[in-house]
């Protein structure tokens, strides 16, 4: 149980904060009128704010925890959460489903590895 509820507040607390980053993303990259925005620092951003939140994420679980898997846990969690959340912003885009299920597992994977780190550091 000190394992599952400081992972779990903090996976969703993390993945709701990461969701609403993807929605602001996906609408400034994905508008067809805002294609004058440079593409460098939103592709900069989209790939820094996950690996940041994560890594949060897993800190503060693993923190609250004392337990480097509550952050890979917490890690997955907001992974997978950011993950779907992006992967519909791409449908609602005119993109295929499958990256609704894209989203979700590379978010997890990602989430989980990165979230597991910052569980490390947040033992400490």
């Amino acid at each position: 149980m000190a394992l599952n509820r400081p992972a779990l507040a903090e996976g969703v607390r993390g993945g709701i904060v990461l969701s609403i980053a993807v929605i602001l993303l996906a609408i400034l990259g994905l508008t067809p009128s805002l294609s004058w925005i440079p593409e460098i620092p939103l592709i900069a951003a989209a790939i820094a704010a996950p690996v940041v939140g994560y890594a949060l994420t897993g800190y503060r679980a693993g923190r609250r925890s004392g337990r480097m898997a509550a952050g890979g846990l917490a890690g997955t969690i907001a992974g997978g959460i950011s993950g779907v959340v992006g992967g519909t912003a791409y449908v609602l885009f005119g993109k295929p489903l499958l990256n609704i299920v894209v989203g979700l597992l590379l978010g997890a994977i990602a989430g989980g590895l990165i979230g597991a780190g910052g569980g490390a550091l947040g033992r400490r």
